[in-house]
Formats: structure tokens, C-alpha cells, sequence
């Protein structure tokens, strides 16, 4: 049905008789919203699961390498948590804190989508690293003694060829 366009009045008895001729449209939903929002009532309740996050993030992942995204990617790849509605991410430093941020929008809505859960959240934090205990090998002595503790058989590879660091 084509709608009848309206003229221009030229002058303010003809306008108002426009606006009393315009019949008024009834407010009713469609019945695509009203199952939308049912959906999406019955989608808040459910629990995040881990391999159900799994498979959407590989999926992103995918995505993510066809755009070539690849500070994304690696971001992606970093360990996380499920917190319950929010998927929580431990990420090395500030530079990846930074890629998150960027596309924490973009992947909210990828998650929300996806996983069919309204009120899916995507947050993260620096994870602190543990500090290194061994100590840092300068010397070739220092070197073959930490690999002698690694592996054993190197000790009998020593002694049969008689093998030396110092030379």
C-alpha cells in the first residue's frame, strides 16, 4: 500500500485541518519484539559455561586471523575465567591491556550474540608474573650445571667424551 503524501499548506487553516484528517496509529508491538524479548528474558538466567565460551572465542578467533587482526589474536589467545556473567581475561601487560580495550565493545557483542546471553560482560586484568627464581646464567660453568640438573644423561655425555666448559 503506498502512503498519500501531504501537501504543503499554505496557511494555518489548512494545517491544522491536516492534522485532524492524519488518523493516529495504534501502539501495538509486533509480534517479533514480543517473542525477542521473551527470548531474551529466558537467556539471562543461564550459566556461562567453559567450553561453550571456548568454542565462540575460537570461532572469533577465526574470524579475527580472515581480518588480519593479529594483535587481537594474540590478545584472544591468553588465558581466562568464567565470573559469573562475565568473561574475565588475564592478560601479560598494559600493551595487551590496551588491544582489549579497543575491541572489548566489538567482542562483547560477538560474545552476547553468540552465546545467546544478554548480559554476557568482557573484562580483563594484568595478570602479575611470578618472578623468575632461577637466576640468570652468565657463564658456560653456570650454564652446564643448570643443564646437568635438567637432564641427567647429559652427565654421562660429559663424562664419555670428556667434555669441558672452560676452555
Amino acid at each position: 500500500m503506498v502512503k498519500k503524501t501531504l501537501s504543503i499548506p499554505s496557511n494555518l487553516r489548512q494545517a491544522t485541518n491536516q492534522v485532524k484528517e492524519r488518523p493516529i496509529p495504534a501502539v501495538v508491538p509486533p509480534k517479533e519484539d514480543v517473542k525477542k524479548e521473551q527470548e531474551d528474558a529466558s537467556q539471562v538466567g543461564a550459566p556461562l559455561e567453559k567450553e561453550s565460551v571456548t568454542a565462540v572465542l575460537d570461532e572469533i578467533i577465526i574470524d579475527y586471523k580472515a581480518a588480519h587482526k593479529n594483535m587481537e589474536v594474540a590478545v584472544l589467545r591468553q588465558p581466562f575465567e568464567i565470573r559469573e556473567d562475565a568473561i574475565h581475561f588475564l592478560l601479560a601487560g598494559e600493551l595487551q591491556r590496551d588491544i582489549f580495550l579497543k575491541c572489548k565493545p566489538e567482542l562483547t557483542g560477538l560474545f552476547r550474540k553468540k552465546l545467546l546471553h544478554a548480559r554476557v560482560d568482557v573484562t580483563c586484568e594484568i595478570q602479575e608474573e611470578a618472578p623468575n627464581q632461577s637466576k640468570n646464567l652468565y657463564t658456560s660453568s653456570d650454564k652446564l650445571r643448570y643443564l646437568l640438573e635438567k637432564s641427567p644423561a647429559l652427565k654421562e655425555l660429559k663424562t664419555r667424551f670428556d667434555l669441558e666448559t672452560d676452555f
